[in-house]
């Protein structure tokens, strides 16, 4: 079935609107890293930090669920940037299956990379993420605290009104500039 989709793409590449023929060229290149994804694997495995990275990042705009599974993998190298950069890609992604592994994700050890798990938490509008996010407004990090009020902020939600009210009072001018604002959008 690949070999037809590989043909009626490669097919696409002659038509004559340009914009199909570019729509094409870039399906034959996910198409492509698809059939790479065992080299990516290994290269994960086995690579130094540099190209486990481009190895991430490769596989940014595939989906699937052996996709997640390497992301998830990836999640949990030893390296923080390897890491940071799983976590931004299973946020990009956009898939519903990586909440739950990103969530875990916001107990590394890395702030940097708790940062990056809250932006990635962004792109999912989900009211149980409130929990979790307001756990990390407990974070000793500055920038774990913004991006938590920042991100609970905008659901607009009650659940986050108290700790809202402490960070404009209490909180650095970017805290209480967060809070502030996530307190004129809340719902009454």
């Amino acid at each position: 079935m690949i070999d037809k989709r590989k043909e009626t793409l490669l097919g696409a590449l002659q038509d004559k609107d340009a914009e199909i023929r570019k729509i094409a060229a870039a399906a034959i290149e996910k198409l492509e890293t698809r059939d790479r994804l065992d080299f990516i694997v290994k290269k994960l495995e086995t690579g130094e930090m540099l190209d486990k990275v481009r190895a991430v990042y490769a596989l940014s705009d595939l989906k699937g669920a052996r996709i997640l599974d390497v992301l998830v993998k990836a999640s949990k190298d030893r390296s923080e940037d390897v890491r940071a950069a799983a976590v931004r890609v299973l946020g990009n992604i956009g898939d519903p299956n990586a909440v739950a592994p990103l969530v875990e994700m916001l107990k590394d050890a890395s702030a940097i990379v708790q940062r990056v798990v809250i932006e990635s938490l962004s792109h999912y509008r989900d009211a149980r993420l409130l929990g979790p996010l307001t756990q990390m407004l407990r974070s000793p990090d500055q920038g774990v605290v913004e991006r938590a009020l920042d991100v609970a902020g905008r659901y607009g939600d009650k659940r986050v009104e108290e700790a809202m009210m402490h960070f404009a009072a209490k909180g650095s001018p970017k805290m209480r500039a967060i809070s502030i604002k996530a307190l004129g959008e809340m719902d009454r």
